[in-house]
């Protein structure tokens, strides 16, 4: 299929797309692109680029979100003086020897991933998105009711209403487009909480995300753009997550005694740290939705699944649903068939659900994995970490698959040729 390529069926049907998050804004793109009618209904504020200090959440773009971001004409959106892009990643267990180093070279990549914040990636998605005359993005609407009359979703906020030949739910872990289509969503408490925050170290970070597991939980390092006040790469995001008594501890504690604690967790890997920010906290549910799609419905990111953070992987998952949704659509519409075509919609879910899935277990297993302190199982852990960073193939495989380079990549995920 050829990108930019319109039918004259597409022009006809509308697609509406309730949140206008990273996943839901890169999807509004992706179906814009092809001459579909599309309405974006979000509850929050248009987002505008960020100024100033960090904001405390950010993400992960593997190479793969990467080449979607550039491939849909985001990408040149992003203020690159706040994108960090960094090429090796340490991960090492706090109560042993065992450590692993990646480094992109090793894979013939230049990065390894980039971090951003998500209020950043957002905004760049919505100045993409005014570029095409046929994707309405519509900010502070609350959708109250969807319901499906006569093959289509009746939509309604307000004395406003839509009518959508498919309905798309990109409205996060809670979203009550998933439970208009009775979906049940598979919640399940992890035991843990997380905090972010941001920091300054004495040491600069060189371009290394960092991840230590401890017995209570990972901590991972993230590092950040370079800001003037704090030095060059002197600027980190952290994700601490661990029990909820011990994260809440951390949270009250006096900034300096925080940072303390944050010194010797990581074994002073950064040098001195200082508190920048306020600390946030937030409870790791972890859903899975019984299925990702209905009638003239899909559910994609959170609204389908949502894993623990430890790896980063979220949002990445949630830009290739986008990515496939799109491209399953296309085929459909390309067939001369409904943009909500079932045999498209099933599609969608089998390339996704059970890559999601799998990721979901490997996020719950490596948690379960270093929260055990038997001694057995900590010596097999950490010589399996000195034998994985020894073996070269296996390290690269390892590296490959957390840039999210995969067999079934949508064609926007994908270098151009």
């Amino acid at each position: 299929m050829q990108p930019n390529s319109v039918s004259p069926a597409s022009e006809k049907q509308h697609i509406v797309i309730v949140g206008g998050g990273m996943t839901g804004g890169l999807l509004a793109v992706l179906l814009a692109e092809q001459g579909l009618t599309v309405t974006v209904l979000d509850g929050a504020p248009a987002p505008v680029m960020p100024t100033g200090p960090a904001q405390l959440r950010v993400s992960t773009l593997t190479e793969a979100s990467h080449w979607l971001l550039q491939n849909s004409g985001v990408w040149e959106y992003l203020d690159m003086s706040r994108v960090q892009p960094y090429d090796a990643m340490q991960v090492w267990d706090q109560d042993g020897t065992g450590e692993v180093l990646f480094r992109a070279r090793e894979v013939g990549a230049q990065s390894l991933g980039w971090l951003l914040e998500n209020g950043h990636l957002a905004a760049a998605l919505y100045r993409r998105a005014a570029d095409y005359p046929n994707l309405h993005w519509r900010c502070g609407v609350a959708v109250e009711e969807a319901r499906r009359e006569e093959g289509r979703w009746q939509v309604r906020a307000g004395d406003e209403q839509w009518q959508a030949d498919l309905l798309v739910g990109a409205d996060g872990a809670r979203s009550r487009v998933r439970d208009w289509a009775g979906i049940s969503g598979g919640a399940r408490d992890s035991g843990h909480h997380a905090l972010v925050a941001t920091i300054a170290t004495a040491l600069p970070h060189n371009a290394c995300a960092r991840q230590v597991f401890m017995e209570s939980g990972p901590l991972a390092l993230l590092p950040l753009y370079s800001d003037p006040q704090q030095g060059e790469q002197r600027q980190c995001s952290i994700v601490w997550s661990g029990w909820p008594e011990r994260i809440a501890r951390l949270r009250e504690a006096a900034p300096a005694d925080f940072a303390a604690e944050l010194q010797a967790a990581t074994g002073e890997a950064l040098g001195e740290v200082t508190l920048l920010s306020e600390r946030a906290v937030f409870p790791i549910q972890e859903r899975h939705a019984s299925s990702y799609v209905a009638a003239g419905l899909a559910l994609v990111g959170d609204a389908a699944h949502v894993i623990h953070p430890l790896a980063g992987q979220g949002v990445n998952l949630g830009l290739l649903d986008a990515a496939v949704l799109a491209e399953e659509v296309e085929r459909a519409t390309q067939s001369g068939r409904s943009c909500a075509d079932s045999a498209a919609l099933a599609r969608y879910q089998r390339r996704r659900r059970g890559e999601n899935l799998l990721m979901q277990n490997a996020m719950r297993g490596f948690q379960q994995l270093f929260g055990q302190r038997a001694l057995p199982v900590r010596w097999l852990r950490n010589t399996g970490m000195r034998w994985v960073n020894q073996a070269g193939p296996l390290k690269r495989l390892f590296a490959s698959q957390a840039m999210g380079r995969g067999a079934d990549l949508p064609v926007r995920a994908r270098p151009r040729a």
